[in-house]
């Protein structure tokens, strides 16, 4: 194929990746998007395909993410030019390697076609996926989350997390590489006389009807799930809860000017939450708390004067401190009782790179600054919060990407998801992708989850992975809702990413047979 043809199948590819994924949400497109970009791998030199995996990575990174360059820019209030350089810095570096990887074991794979070839070529994007969520720790737009709300699509989640989504779009994706292939390359002698020819076809269209009825006994088991699984079962107390979403803007960086700022309409409007909705508990956000609580006990006193009447308790994020010769910053989550004394406290465990912590030295003049403050701390393990629901499995905004991390919190006895954001800063694009990912988490462990953030969407989203009731993006409201505990334990919360794994073996074995 020639040069320029290839690098505009890819950057086709690319784009139309990114429209699977929301706001364009394009769902079906995501079933062939690949094909344009395997198809310019076929027959690739080494160099060639690195250059092309480049290639799909930027224009797909850009067509999902192209929020990222101006909310980095107005995060670290730096130019755009800044923005730009980020993104182009992640992109090169936290997700091209891994499709440069994959399209240069694509180009020996297809060397040895067959009826098996397009589950090779899956499993192969798999293990990239896995590697990339695991080793480089950017899960962002992993194919399989293109499908959240197809509802039944998504239930397979309780055994294989998102990976079996991405399995059987790559599988299909792949098959139909190669019919098009076969089928583009026989001249009009060999399509009417051929018998050799006719049977390179058969092949191909054999791992066609492989694939889709791979996803049709998919959809069968979602369906089984959709009719057997539980949500409301009458033997569990159903529990009130109410979400603030205040949508107030505190600075994308802590300041030590903002010290206790907000507070007075988080209170007003837990106060209209408790009264229309009598919840049992009620959630505020990622930083919804601009002072450090555990030495503010006047502000306690405050937050207990509403919680008090309805005997409501309170979930809320903000920072903590731990003093001392050099003090120690976390960005936590605290349990209030309706007196306003602290129950139990979580600090995030997974902090994002270059936000709350900075692995490059060189960059310091961007670190957030909050009383004095200049890189958070990661957190040690601690047990689910003890909630008058149940123990609440908490993920603090991007911990919700990471599945392992919500395995472990049921693991521990989480009976719900408690997700707290903070998506002020960025855009209704990025938070309806982040939105998608956190909801698989319900699927994988069937678990409800209740998100709080500061400008939506906040929700409640039942075991299945529907939204039960959500919040619209940057408004200041408040959300009431029912949720049940569950202490269901799903294949996936026994074993793990084992089908990923699986993959990984699988594509290590496959590419061998091809290089010998």
């Amino acid at each position: 194929m020639p040069l320029l043809a290839a690098l505009a199948l890819t950057a086709i590819s690319g784009t139309l990746y990114g429209l699977a994924f929301p706001t364009a949400s394009w769902h079906l497109v995501a079933w062939v998007v690949l094909v344009p970009f395997f198809l310019a791998l076929r027959r690739a030199t080494l160099g060639r395909a690195l250059i092309l995996g480049w290639l799909w990575t930027m224009t797909a990174a850009y067509a999902v993410g192209n929020w990222f360059p101006h909310s980095v820019a107005n995060y670290y209030e730096q130019p755009l030019l800044v923005g730009i350089g980020f993104f182009v810095f992640v992109a090169s570096f936290m997700a091209a390697p891994a499709f440069m990887a994959f399209a240069a074991v694509y180009r020996l794979l297809v060397r040895r076609p067959g009826r098996l070839l397009p589950f090779a070529v899956a499993a192969t994007w798999v293990a990239v996926e896995l590697a990339r969520a695991r080793l480089v720790g950017n899960p962002w737009a992993l194919f399989g989350y293109s499908q959240m709300g197809r509802e039944r699509l998504m239930q397979i989640a309780d055994a294989t997390s998102v990976y079996g989504v991405s399995f059987l779009l790559v599988a299909v994706n792949a098959a139909l590489a190669e019919l098009v292939a076969a089928v583009s390359t026989r001249s009009p002698r060999d399509r009417a006389v051929a018998p050799s020819s006719r049977r390179a076809v058969s092949q191909p269209l054999a791992g066609v009807a492989l694939a889709f009825a791979l996803v049709v006994a998919a959809l069968a088991y979602g369906q089984y799930r959709l009719v057997t699984t539980e949500i409301t079962p009458a033997s569990v107390r159903p529990i009130r809860v109410a979400m603030v979403q205040a949508n107030l803007d505190v600075g994308t960086q802590w300041r030590e000017e903002f010290y206790g700022r907000n507070v007075d309409e988080y209170l007003r409007l837990t106060h209209a939450a408790l009264r229309d909705s009598r919840a049992e508990i009620v959630f505020w956000p990622e930083n919804a708390l601009t002072f450090f609580l555990e030495d503010e006990p006047l502000y306690r006193t405050a937050i207990a004067r509403v919680l008090e009447p309805a005997g409501a308790q309170l979930v809320t994020g903000g920072p903590r401190v731990e003093h001392g010769a050099a003090p120690v910053y976390y960005n936590s989550v605290f349990l209030l009782a309706d007196d306003g004394s602290i129950v139990a406290s979580y600090d995030k465990q997974r902090l994002v790179p270059f936000a709350e912590y900075f692995p490059v030295h060189a960059l310091d003049f961007l670190r957030r600054e909050f009383a004095h403050a200049r890189e958070l701390t990661p957190g040690s393990e601690r047990p689910p919060l003890p909630t008058s629901a149940g123990p609440a499995g908490v993920t603090i905004c991007n911990e919700a990407m990471f599945p392992e991390i919500a395995a472990a919190r049921v693991r521990a006895g989480a009976v719900f998801f408690v997700d707290p954001a903070h998506d002020t800063w960025l855009t209704p694009k990025f938070s309806a992708q982040q939105f998608d990912i956190v909801r698989l988490r319900t699927v994988e462990e069937r678990r409800y989850l209740v998100r709080a953030s500061t400008s939506g969407p906040s929700a409640i989203v039942d075991p299945l992975g529907r939204v039960v009731a959500h919040t619209d993006f940057f408004v200041r409201d408040t959300l009431g809702g029912t949720i049940w505990p569950s202490t269901v334990v799903t294949p996936y919360a026994r074993i793990g990413d084992a089908f990923a794994y699986a993959c990984v073996l699988a594509s290590v074995a496959s590419t061998i047979v091809r290089l010998r």
